[in-house]
């Protein structure tokens, strides 16, 4: 049976790489930032900046702050909701639309650089593998804000997180967070 820290130590060892090597070829792929809300909006269509959240999975403020910059740059625009001006509806402008599809082939080229080791055969086993750890870690997650020292999911002060939600210098948890 496979070391299970081995594992682990292996798909954050793939996701760092691939970032580097998205970094390098100058093409931030959409795993962060401003590319991955503009990435969730092509896919998703028209979203309450509450949905954007919950999605990506960041704080209202933070987002706040990507929302902003990418309303200066003109790729999306953000209007009150017509039932409801306490929720804001959030879109991809035509510039917006444009600056995904212009990504869709280096995307491409990422992808499959990313994966070329592998068969076709051996992607949808990873695929499927993937899909059954996600549903088996959702299943085990507590509700967003939960969290057992009492204090809310995206605070980091109080308990053995920095003020930033990291883990300080004195963490000893498991080995598989030491690299």
């Amino acid at each position: 049976m496979a070391d299970k820290n081995d594992l682990l130590r292996k798909i954050f060892g793939f996701l760092h790489d691939s970032q580097r090597l998205a970094r390098h070829a100058a093409r931030p792929y959409q795993l962060r930032g401003q590319h991955r809300v503009l990435g969730v909006l092509a896919k998703e269509g028209t979203l309450i900046q509450s949905q954007l959240a919950e999605i990506l999975d960041i704080r209202p403020s933070s987002l706040t702050e990507l929302l902003s910059k990418l309303e200066e740059r003109g790729l999306i625009t953000r209007t009150p909701n017509e039932s409801d001006k306490r929720v804001t509806n959030v879109s991809l402008t035509e510039a917006g639309k444009q600056a995904v599809e212009g990504r869709d082939e280096s995307d491409d080229d990422l992808l499959n650089s990313l994966f070329e080791g592998l068969s076709d055969e051996e992607l949808d086993q990873l695929s499927g593998l993937f899909d059954k750890l996600n549903a088996s870690l959702k299943e085990k997650l507590p509700d967003r804000d939960e969290r057992p020292d009492g204090f809310h999911h995206h605070h980091g002060f109080g308990g053995p997180r920095g003020p930033h939600g990291h883990h300080g210098p004195g963490f000893g948890g498991p080995r598989f967070f030491r690299f």
